[in-house]
């Protein structure tokens, strides 16, 4: 099955972030819950294998967008032996503000998913991207994720990563089989100015970029994983 979710965010009057588009098919629902923010709903299980999520989002010069969801996304393996992907596209103008807070994307046993996430900024565009990630469901064995993350700014590539996790990649070697990944990934015009020094952990890390920063950090549960990134966090 095919989802497309495009959203457009426009500065209107005041100052007021209208939303001129707002478009979804397939397996994904948007609903309005805020001035400038939108929650995805899920209308079935799902992805299955073989089927593909993309989510568009542009950000016009000075408007603001705020994106979330309203339950984890749980992978499932299908008789198709392709896994399920999931794209997200934004583009944000001049004095944009983009911050996308999606809930966990957990991968069922014997799944597979691949995320791919790109970003283009204006000079002055501010983005927070967070990204949650789950191998297997309690009690069962883990699936495969592998995610691409690549971000410009005024069409100059400022960050490209990919990371790939679960049985069969070449990071699953024990005894370092995280079952629960998370990443943080900010671009501000403040942090060019301020700059970020790196801080390592066990388990964790917070990189400088240029104009921002990424904070990383890896375990067996998604709690303690999300500690270790605040931890990192409150000290910058």
């Amino acid at each position: 099955m095919r989802t497309l979710v495009e959203v457009v965010a426009r500065r209107g009057p005041g100052g007021r972030t209208v939303l001129p588009v707002v478009r979804a098919t397939g397996q994904v629902a948007v609903r309005r819950t805020g001035q400038h923010r939108i929650h995805l709903v899920a209308k079935a299980f799902g992805p299955l294998g073989g089927d593909a999520v993309a989510l568009r989002l542009h950000v016009e010069a000075g408007a603001r967008l705020e994106v979330r969801s309203v339950a984890a996304a749980v992978c499932l393996p299908a008789r198709d032996p392709a896994p399920s992907t999931s794209e997200l596209y934004a583009e944000v103008g001049l004095g944009g503000r983009l911050d996308v807070l999606l809930e966990p994307t957990i991968v069922a046993a014997r799944a597979q998913h691949h995320g791919l996430t790109h970003a283009a900024l204006a000079a002055d565009a501010r983005v927070r991207i967070t990204e949650r990630i789950v191998l297997g469901r309690h009690d069962e064995e883990p699936g495969r994720w592998r995610g691409t993350t690549r971000v410009q700014r005024e069409g100059r590539p400022v960050f490209h990563t990919t990371v790939d996790l679960g049985p069969g990649s070449a990071m699953w070697r024990p005894p370092t089989t995280p079952r629960a990944y998370a990443t943080d990934l900010v671009f501000a015009s403040e942090l060019a100015d301020t700059g970020v020094r790196s801080r390592t952990g066990p388990t964790a890390l917070l990189l400088p970029l240029p104009g921002g920063r990424v904070a990383t950090a890896w375990g067996e549960r998604l709690q303690d994983v999300l500690v270790n990134i605040s931890d990192l966090l409150a000290e910058v």
